[in-house]
């Protein structure tokens, strides 16, 4: 192989390798253990607008195969709706959140980061409550809960 053939080798491969490591996640350092956090709750229960819920609960065909997050909706008298999730789907919900907010390449930023503000917002707010609790609720416990609907001026940052 000559030099120029292997000049193009290492270019291709130093591209190629670029181009993967923009797909990937720059999750936060706990996201492993709130996974196993949210994955042993019966319930977790997230008080929120519709309009919130919707823009990040969304999944991608593949996401929503393998990791669905099936939710339980019921609208509040205050006008927000209470979401009700399985740790599993707390936990799906948590990685699709962690995703969009932590710098997935998606549809919209194939080639950069996805930083969406409301995925933030959510995943701060959960992420306080699964870092605050040190033990698995009782059985007779309620289940954990958030109320996300004030400004984003009180939101917790995960960076």
């Amino acid at each position: 192989m000559n030099i120029i053939s292997k000049s193009v080798a290492v270019t291709f491969g130093a591209a190629l390798l670029l181009a993967v490591s923009g797909c990937s996640v720059e999750s936060p350092q706990e996201h492993s253990q709130r996974l196993q956090k949210a994955a042993g709750l019966k319930t977790f229960h997230i008080d929120t607008s519709k309009e919130l819920w919707t823009a990040t609960s969304d999944q991608t065909p593949y996401n929503n195969t393998e990791r669905p997050i099936k939710a339980k909706l019921t609208p509040l008298p205050n006008g927000l709706q209470r979401v009700e999730l399985s740790g599993v789907s707390l936990a799906n919900y948590l990685r699709e959140l962690d995703h969009d907010a932590h710098g997935g390449a998606s549809g919209d930023t194939p080639w950069g980061r996805s930083r969406d503000a409301e995925s933030i917002r959510m995943y701060d707010e959960i992420s306080a409550v699964l870092d605050a609790s040190v033990e698995r609720p009782a059985p007779t416990d309620p289940p954990l809960r958030i109320v996300v609907d004030n400004a984003f001026v009180d939101a917790k940052s995960s960076r």
